[in-house]
């Protein structure tokens, strides 16, 4: 099998060979804030999925990348300004507002319909600038697939009311600033990564291995943060995210032929937020996942999942349930999340 590799540094995104959207990318210049929707036409607007901003913007124009932009995937506004507003056309419901400068603005990606609020389910990176202050009440709100969100700022930005979810959003900071935004405000519970973030996509052939397809792309494994993997995963491949992946933020590992996760696979992963479990798998091992604090949501156990082992979801206290979709689950260890097994739900679908 001819081998696929696709490596993803930062938020660039290109076309892959698995059939995923094409990435449109547009970049935009803005010398007067307020008029950048007058920068392109609604219809290559429509299109765009990566978009980089440069100039001068305002909450009029937040409002038209939230509204205008309906496959928005990836937003760089590292290299704006962000003037002030005030008025009825910007991003807070039609009301006359104040919008103060160098802040994301409130519900900037989130629509607030009838008090309920709806936030933009396309965005999935965003890069802010280092000149940002504040990123305000309900600014990104609801944005259930942002799992990016680099920082330029040394200092950490004031955080405001549901601006950001610490159990989506990983945040890449600055090298040497983590403990100062570990420290502010709301930002507290967040998993904080310094750098730049590090995506990869591999398929592995059965002739080849997860090692030998990283070291292929010059990456180090300590360095990935989004990993994706279709194809063969065997024990070998499993030992080297236990043992040379900290840095995980999330896996996908659904279309790979690995039936079992060995013991301590995933354990202390500190920085996990989700993970999509192999479609094939049968056996999840003794604390596969115990201390991924982060990890968080809703977890799906495939349907031909038949053993969890002791401890495996010990000390994920973001966890809000493990859900059993097949009917052939008979060994189940005890403890599975520290004292209990009380957030096992049986769900057949």
């Amino acid at each position: 099998m001819r081998r696929k590799c696709l490596i993803f540094i930062g938020i660039a995104l290109i076309a892959n060979s698995w059939g995923a959207t094409a990435q449109v990318y547009k970049a935009l210049y803005v010398d007067k804030s307020g008029t950048m929707i007058s920068q392109i036409t609604a219809e290559e607007a429509k299109n765009v999925t990566n978009l980089t901003v440069v100039g001068k913007i305002n909450a009029i124009d937040f409002k038209d990348l939230r509204d205008g932009f309906p496959h928005l995937e990836v937003l760089d506004i590292s290299n704006v300004d962000i003037k002030p507003y005030a008025g009825k056309s910007g991003t807070h419901a039609d009301k006359f507002y104040v919008y103060p400068p160098n802040c994301i603005p409130a519900y900037a990606f989130c629509r607030l319909e009838g008090g309920v609020p709806h936030g933009k389910q396309t965005l999935k990176k965003v890069i802010l600038s280092e000149k940002i202050k504040n990123i305000e009440d309900g600014a990104f709100l609801g944005c259930n697939n942002l799992h990016s969100c680099r920082i330029n700022k040394k200092t950490a930005p004031n955080l405001l009311e549901h601006a950001l979810s610490d159990t989506i959003t990983a945040i890449f900071i600055p090298l040497g600033s983590r403990d100062g935004y570990r420290l502010k405000k709301r930002w507290e519970n967040f998993a904080f990564i310094e750098g730049e973030p590090v995506e990869v996509k591999l398929q592995i052939s059965v002739q080849s291995s997860l090692k030998a397809e990283i070291q292929a792309a010059g990456l180090q494994p300590k360095n990935i943060n989004f990993l994706t993997v279709e194809g063969k995963l065997d024990d070998n491949d499993l030992k080297l995210i236990t043992d040379y992946m900290p840095n995980l933020v999330s896996v996908d590992i659904s279309k790979t032929t690995a039936t079992t996760l060995p013991d301590f696979t995933f354990a202390q992963k500190k920085y996990m937020l989700r993970i999509k479990l192999p479609d094939g798998l049968k056996t999840v091992g003794q604390r596969v996942f115990s201390g991924c604090g982060r990890l968080s949501g809703a977890l799906i156990l495939p349907s031909g999942v038949t053993s969890l082992g002791y401890g495996a979801f010990m000390d994920c206290d973001n966890l809000r349930q493990v859900i059993v979709t097949g009917s052939g689950l008979t060994a189940v260890g005890d403890n599975l999340f520290g004292n209990s097994n009380g957030r096992l739900h049986y769900n057949k679908f």
